[in-house]
């Protein structure tokens, strides 16, 4: 009697889950059938938004086992030993070729190119689970082997779509009143020496024109030295923020600011000089953590960080502390104000002092800052304007009609957006993969600080 073997069943069942992945996928994978030499298939790489073929390819083996452990196995990754003949093969393959690996007791799929070998050891595959899973975010990885062999300048557009792009916005809710009075003063300046004098030590509010404008009833307040109390006024909101007078928009940008400032003033400080607002130090050299929820998870981040000097006679004193900071705009969209967070840091000698040479150590620190460290900090403080507890935020539709409800007792309530998907994703783990410069960058990043000698 005719038999077919477990392997030969195993090795065609590998097959076939990987041309239905790769093809689930929006792309074409076609078999060798029998005459397979060492190469199982071929997958060709197609334009998932246009549909086009892109004539780019590479060749597949793919390699079967029903539940045995690789070599190595962790949670983390493990090895994978080819033979040498078909390592010998695939040098003098006209594509790229690389090795798919499928275990059928937990439907795993990894992928790896035959020519990422350990060095010294041309056999040896390191397989990295996080890294080397075959998806969707796999393809343009596996995009990019396509290219390893063909001509200069050739190029394959990005492989996924769908990709949730995260505003750096947040939607404003204000108070239905707003108060108006006259004042006797032109501006803030002139009017903050007598307010003093009166020990008064709140901000949240904004003179212009000798028109006095805040979301707090100045009335019994250390206010009244500043204002003609008997014009005291509530009005609506909207009067103001939906104004379009040019100087209406100025007052209510600078109101939300200071008021913001008030409300926020026992974690950030507010940087007149830098218009940042940063992580407050709780003591002098004191690293600070804070936790928060980013996406999925609980995590945390030393958001005042303490930076000693590495070399030099003043090794291990204090260089600078760094703070966690963005820069805030104010926009009106339609009808609705948004506070728009672009990360930031600021740089001081003691966690309160200014830092000298602030201006030179943020723009090390920026040219080292990568979108997942930028996208990190602002969810961070998206977490924290939005005065939410460790669960998940809500969201809410940009275009949506504001439903009121944000988290927080404060004056102001900052509301969290919905991601908005984009029409194609931007492959940086594909780019880091092949960039040259991707370990050196990464090492840098990890230094800190560049550190400078003081003057004496």
């Amino acid at each position: 009697m005719k038999k077919v073997t477990d392997n030969q069943l195993n090795g065609e069942l590998g097959e076939t889950v990987v041309k239905v992945t790769v093809m689930s996928l929006g792309h074409v994978f076609e078999g060798r059938g029998r005459l397979e030499t060492g190469v199982d298939g071929t997958i060709e790489f197609r334009d998932p938004q246009t549909g086009q073929m892109t004539g780019k390819m590479v060749a597949v083996q793919v390699k079967t086992t029903a539940s045995k452990l690789y070599t190595g196995e962790s949670d983390a990754g493990f090895e994978y030993l080819m033979k040498m003949a078909d390592v010998e093969y695939w040098r003098q393959t006209s594509l790229p070729v690389v090795i798919v690996l499928y275990r059928q007791s937990d439907q795993s799929l990894y992928w790896k190119s035959v020519a990422a070998t350990v060095p010294g050891e041309e056999r040896r595959l390191i397989f990295d689970k996080a890294e080397d899973k075959m998806d969707a975010a796999a393809m343009d990885k596996l995009a990019a082997v396509a290219i390893e062999k063909g001509r200069l300048g050739a190029f394959i557009p990005p492989m996924r779509t769908g990709e949730p792009a995260h505003l750096n916005l947040m939607r404003i809710g204000m108070p239905d009143e707003i108060f108006i009075a006259d004042s006797p003063f032109a501006s803030g300046r002139d009017a903050v020496p007598v307010l003093l004098r009166a020990d008064g030590h709140h901000f949240d509010w904004v003179i212009r024109g000798r028109r006095f404008v805040s979301f707090r009833d100045p009335r019994g307040t250390a206010l009244e030295p500043i204002i003609d109390v008997d014009t005291v006024e509530a009005v609506d909101t909207e009067l103001i923020a939906d104004s379009d007078d040019h100087d209406d928009e100025v007052v209510m940008i600078e109101l939300l600011r200071r008021t913001m400032a008030e409300q926020f003033g026992h974690e950030l400080t507010y940087s007149n000089k830098g218009r940042i607002f940063y992580f407050k130090a709780e003591d002098r050299h004191q690293p600070r953590r804070y936790h928060y929820r980013s996406l999925r998870e609980a995590t945390s981040a030393m958001v005042v960080q303490v930076y000693p000097y590495k070399k030099g006679k003043r090794i291990g004193q204090v260089h600078s502390v760094r703070h966690h900071g963005f820069s805030p705009r104010f926009e009106r969209i339609g009808s609705e104000w948004f506070l728009s967070i672009s990360p930031t840091f600021a740089f001081t000698e003691d966690g309160f002092r200014p830092h000298r040479f602030a201006a030179d150590l943020l723009s090390g620190k920026k040219r080292k800052d990568r979108n997942g460290s930028i996208r990190g900090q602002f969810f961070l403080f998206r977490f924290l304007l939005s005065g939410a507890e460790l669960s998940p935020a809500s969201t809410l539709d940009l275009f949506a009609e504001s439903d009121g409800e944000a988290s927080g007792d404060g004056v102001l309530k900052f509301e969290t957006i919905e991601p908005v998907v984009m029409d194609a994703a931007v492959p940086e783990s594909a780019w880091a993969t092949s960039d040259p410069n991707a370990k050196k960058m990464r090492a840098e990043v990890e230094e800190g600080p560049v550190q400078m000698e003081m003057p004496r």
